[in-house]
């Protein structure tokens, strides 16, 4: 982290964390008072919002739209002149389309943030392959495309990512929320940071002391510093997604990996016939065949009952090989991949603790195997308590960060700007 924040390039370049300054400079306070839009494009569904506070309460609106084949392949352009008429008809069909509007922008795509509503894409991923934005300004994209539709006002204030959103979905429900994590499919990970720690800062130091750091720590590792208690599963894992020798950290845990290192730790055992006495299935052989919610449907039965685990067997096509102790063993196999996994991420929460050194600190925390897996929260807070003894921790589900979370930065990013205008 400390390399990440370095204003030595070359130092830089020593850490896998990215340490993204997001030049978010507060979370809310629960004043923040208006009606704010919010744009989350993450994938080929996108979602139009307004999200609407008035007297310490928040509700939403929201539209969800397709983008079509041919506009994924297509010209950048022709996908923000979508994106702008689909805002235009949300904006008519609700009847707000002669108002003004801040918007915040959800943007789940590699990017370098330039400010606060600034963001340079790195490189588009999942189906996106439109020409032209590569090296660009998304937000300068987004406008154009608004400018070119007219009849509507709209003023984008802000480029996030859904990490930072659900920091501030979380620091909306409760104000000690210091970290936002996304635990889901993928892992990343943002929290505050004092700006004199941030040796990279290139902005002002005096309006607030802190900023949002956006870390990246689905990539810790990416360097080789964590080969050193990678499993074979792991290498195994790595060699055959979607992009390797990337994301090293995120592969030992999240939602997309762990039901393959689970597969892949069945087949050895198979192998060395010490499961279903040796024999096998093409179901078992099949690479990524086996997802995550198995094991969280394994965990959440007790010990003594096997309907869950006889599901997955059944499924894989080995439940007439499968005895007592089979069963026992791939019960046993889940525990331990949500133990390593639970106690991988509480051990950086503490890390993050340690640093903001507050009394009491909040983890907002979103995603689908957080929310769906029955031991994660209790196994990453036993981590978080050990390794952070002098803080105390509750962390809190803080859904929709994406969607919400860009209008509560919205509004904050309206609400400073207004108080730094007064200032000057």
């Amino acid at each position: 982290m400390e390399l990440g924040l370095s204003k030595d390039e070359a130092k830089r370049k020593q850490s896998s964390l990215l340490m993204e300054n997001t030049y978010l400079r507060d979370t809310t306070h629960g004043k923040e008072e208006g009606d704010f839009l919010a744009l989350d494009l993450g994938g080929t569904r996108f979602r139009i919002l307004l999200v609407s506070l008035h007297h310490g309460k928040c509700s939403e609106l929201f539209k969800v739209a397709d983008i079509p084949d041919n506009i994924l392949v297509g010209t950048g352009e022709q996908l923000f002149d979508y994106i702008a008429d689909c805002i235009y008809v949300f904006l008519e069909e609700n009847q707000l389309r002669n108002r003004t509007f801040p918007l915040g922008f959800t943007f789940s795509f590699p990017m370098i943030q330039k400010s606060l509503k600034c963001g340079l894409l790195t490189t588009w991923t999942k189906s996106f392959k439109c020409t032209g934005c590569v090296g660009e300004d998304a937000v300068k994209y987004l406008e154009d495309g608004i400018k070119r539709r007219g009849g509507m006002s709209i003023d984008v204030v802000a480029i996030l990512n859904d990490t930072t959103g659900t920091l501030m979905s979380g620091a909306y429900l409760d104000e000690k929320c210091q970290v936002g994590v996304i635990l889901g499919t993928g892992f990343n990970s943002c929290y505050i940071e004092n700006i004199r720690n941030v040796e990279k800062w290139d902005g002002d130091i005096n309006d607030l002391p802190q900023v949002l750091i956006d870390t990246e720590m689905g990539a810790f590792g990416d360097n080789g510093v964590l080969d050193f208690f990678k499993t074979e599963y792991d290498f195994e894992v790595d060699r055959t997604s979607n992009h390797v020798h990337s994301y090293t950290f995120e592969k030992m845990f999240a939602g997309h990996y762990m039901g393959e290192i689970l597969r892949l730790v069945m087949v050895k055992l198979i192998d060395g016939g010490m499961l279903f006495g040796g024999k096998s299935s093409e179901a078992i052989r099949k690479p990524w065949n086996l997802t995550t919610n198995y094991i969280a449907f394994i965990e959440g039965e007790n010990y003594a009952s096997k309907e869950e685990t006889k599901k997955m067997l059944k499924y894989l096509d080995l439940l007439d090989f499968a005895d007592e102790d089979d069963i026992a063993i791939i019960k046993y196999i889940c525990a331990l991949l949500s133990v390593r996994g639970g106690y991988l991420v509480g051990s950086c929460m503490a890390v993050f603790l340690n640093r903001i050194q507050l009394p009491e600190v909040t983890i907002a925390v979103d995603g689908s195997l957080y929310k769906h897996h029955p031991r994660l929260h209790d196994l990453m807070m036993k981590k978080i308590n050990q390794y952070a003894p002098s803080t105390k921790c509750k962390m809190i589900l803080a859904e929709d960060g994406s969607g919400k979370g860009a209008g509560l930065v919205a509004a904050v990013a309206t609400r400073l700007a207004r108080e730094h205008a007064k200032a000057h």
